[in-house]
């Protein structure tokens, strides 16, 4: 039901049942939050949202107050303004004083705050806190004095990753975020998906930086530096800097990379490309029975391109393991083929090679670190840096991205499928390796391939193709709590009618991944899928196989399945010995 109320002495329209954050939001009053997230629950921890209201006492938080017939409410009192002016100087008191060297300076959500409200000064003294940070992860670093218990991080690892790697410990003013048994988060349950990131509000939760290793490296003339950048990224770019797709965003991340001093700038589109097709070969041994020497060959297949989704199963649900994919990630087939194969054709020593991969993950930091990805002490991917990471690369080289003429990437590893743009969110790998196994299966004459792609960026999907003769079914989840609902369901059911299924560890897929830059809303993953299903339909090669530098990589039948060297490059994880 539709009914009006007044806000400042204005009349709008509002929802039965809806809460009145929601409502003044909609109608363009900003309301200032710090524990809201859209999709959650209220729970009126911070209490900056508090809105004065005719007939009530006391100021009320509006993210968890419905709206309510005849109501008349005030956002910008004198009252409510000194309260919320107040609540920020109130986590101000005890916060550290280190603007200046904080990673998230001019992206700290709390100092936008202090600056709205015009905070000139301390009114208020508190003890500072003497928690130390935790740099033990491979991929995320904590920083609990930086804190301002919003629980927003609490509330993504526990709802929708399912991990519950760090909670509230202690009471009072003794509380604070931690994993458990005080322990660092190289001994929690932690994923590495880096969500709760990209919901922190201050740099309480920031990436284990590679910038300075990157620097380094390419300080050091005895090391030739290859950077490789994910279609994801390319779409981040292009999102971030307000180009047009047509504008070559690609090309001028070459140039600024190549100004830093790059030795190679690669598309790592091509690895999307061989993983698409180690996926559909390896569903299609399994559909005929086969197996491939791959676990017990069991159905469904599982995608194993998600370092996070991999770490999950390995931890959470071990009895998955079978049906994970043996197919490596494309960040680390990427970083095999560079170290291997052009190490070989350039006549360049392994060693000498320093791998940087661009990504919109930060997960893939945890990946690139595994003893199993590291060969006579030479790893496959030396460095990987998020898209926050990127542009602070580029700032520290003083170079504006936006100014850049256009160079194209290096060959020979500068081409891509559209597969490898539809990888980049959730859904579009599953049409890819559908695509790929009607290729491989079906009869052009008699079948006709036909996809629907998914309308909603979360949730579950799932959708039955006609393949070969039979029907074949395909699914796709992005977000854990989503993953682990549907296998559940799956298992209960005993269904036996899916046969692919995709999972992506964050919402959306990469376009919404941990190493993205910050945004608090999800409007930037919708408009960074658009970029890439923009890109897919520009892109010159439709299938993997048609991508010309696919060819070399399996000529020779080097990289066929029954060749050691195979297993070197596309993986043999989750094999039973």
């Amino acid at each position: 039901m539709e009914f009006q109320i007044k806000i400042n002495n204005k009349q709008i329209r509002v929802q039965e049942g809806e809460t009145l954050l929601s409502a003044l939001r909609r109608n363009a009053f900003r309301i200032p939050t710090l524990c809201h997230m859209n999709r959650f629950s209220p729970s009126g921890a911070c209490r900056l949202c508090v809105v004065e209201v005719e007939g009530k006492r006391d100021l009320i938080t509006s993210c968890s107050h419905p709206v309510e017939q005849g109501m008349r409410v005030r956002t910008n009192s004198q009252r409510v303004i000194r309260a919320r002016k107040s609540l920020v100087e109130l986590l101000l008191s005890n916060h550290p004083d280190d603007c200046l060297y904080c990673q998230r300076n001019g992206h700290c959500e709390l100092q936008w705050l202090a600056e709205e409200m015009n905070v000139k000064e301390r009114r208020f003294f508190g003890k500072k806190n003497t928690w130390y940070p935790d740099y033990s992860s491979t991929s995320v670093a904590r920083d609990p004095a930086k804190c301002v218990l919003c629980s927003r991080c609490v509330r993504i690892c526990e709802e929708v990753q399912l991990v519950t790697a760090i909670d509230f410990i202690s009471r009072g003013n003794q509380t604070r975020v931690n994993s458990a048994f005080n322990k660092g988060l190289n001994e929690s349950s932690c994923i590495h998906c880096g969500q709760c990131i990209q919901v922190c509000p201050t740099a309480a939760l920031l990436d284990i930086s590679h910038v300075e290793k990157v620097q380094a490296a390419l300080g050091k003339e005895s090391q030739q530096v290859i950077f490789s950048i994910s279609p994801s990224v390319v779409a981040s770019v292009t999102d971030k800097l307000g180009f047009k797709s047509k504008a070559k965003a690609m090309d001028r991340i070459a140039a600024a990379l190549n100004r830093c001093g790059a030795s190679k700038v690669f598309d790592l589109g091509i690895a999307y490309d061989v993983n698409v097709l180690e996926d559909a070969r390896i569903l299609a041994d399994r559909l005929a029975g086969n197996g491939n020497g791959n676990g017990n060959g069991a159905l469904p297949l599982m995608s194993s391109c998600c370092p996070s989704w991999v770490k999950y199963v390995q931890s959470f649900r071990p009895g998955s393991l079978a049906h994970l994919s043996g197919a490596k990630s494309p960040q680390q087939i990427f970083g095999t083929l560079v170290k291997t194969v052009y190490a070989e054709q350039e006549g360049i020593a392994r060693d000498s090679i320093f791998s940087v991969t661009v990504m919109p993950c930060v997960a893939e930091k945890y990946e690139a670190s595994l003893e199993e990805n590291t060969h006579k002490g030479v790893s496959e991917v030396d460095a990987v840096l998020t898209v926050r990471e990127f542009f602070q690369l580029l700032r520290g080289s003083g170079l504006d991205i936006a100014q850049m003429e256009e160079e194209a990437p290096d060959g020979p590893y500068n081409t891509s499928s559209a597969a490898a743009w539809k990888a980049g969110y959730s859904g579009g790998k599953a049409e890819a390796v559908a695509r790929e196994l009607f290729r491989m299966l079906a009869d052009p004459k008699k079948e006709r391939f036909k996809f629907n792609l998914p309308k909603n960026i979360s949730g579950r999907r799932e959708i039955k193709v006609p393949i070969g003769g039979r029907e074949i079914g395909f699914a796709w989840v992005s977000s854990i709590v989503e993953a682990e609902d549907y296998i559940m369901h799956l298992e209960e059911e005993k269904r036996d009618d899916i046969h692919y299924i995709e999972v992506m560890a964050c919402l959306g897929g990469c376009v919404g991944g941990g190493g993205q830059p910050v945004n608090r809303g999800f409007e930037n993953v919708k408009s960074r899928k658009r970029i890439c299903v923009e890109m897919e339909k520009n892109a010159l090669f439709k299938l993997p196989v048609d991508n010309p530098g696919i060819k070399p990589l399996y000529k020779g039948k080097r990289l066929l399945p029954d060749n050691p060297t195979a297993l070197e490059w596309l993986g043999n994880r989750f094999m039973e010995k």
